[in-house]
């Protein structure tokens, strides 16, 4: 899987989904939001990286994702950087 690189992100909010996440310009310059549920933020994620579980999620994003616009940070990433977070490290 191709590694996507970020070279800008600012942060987002889409209201209307209840999403939180950045809108990321790649180095190729396509752009692409990345979303998390604000449900998962407020209630079990609380407190996690944001940006490093948007910044992940769009590295290893498909192609097709990419295409579409928009990622949705998977539930197993968001574990995988609360994991990080909690034994110290900033493993790749």
């Amino acid at each position: 899987m191709a590694r996507h690189r970020i070279v800008h992100m600012e942060k987002k909010k889409d209201r209307a989904r209840r999403y939180a996440g950045y809108h990321c310009t790649l180095d190729d310059g396509r752009r692409v939001n990345a979303w998390v549920s604000a449900d998962d933020l407020d209630i079990e994620f609380h407190g996690i990286d944001l940006k490093v579980a948007c910044k992940l999620a769009v590295e290893r994003a498909s192609e097709a994702a990419l295409a579409s616009g928009e990622v949705l940070v998977p539930r197993q990433l968001l574990i995988e950087v609360e994991a990080r977070e909690q034994s110290g490290g900033r493993r790749r």
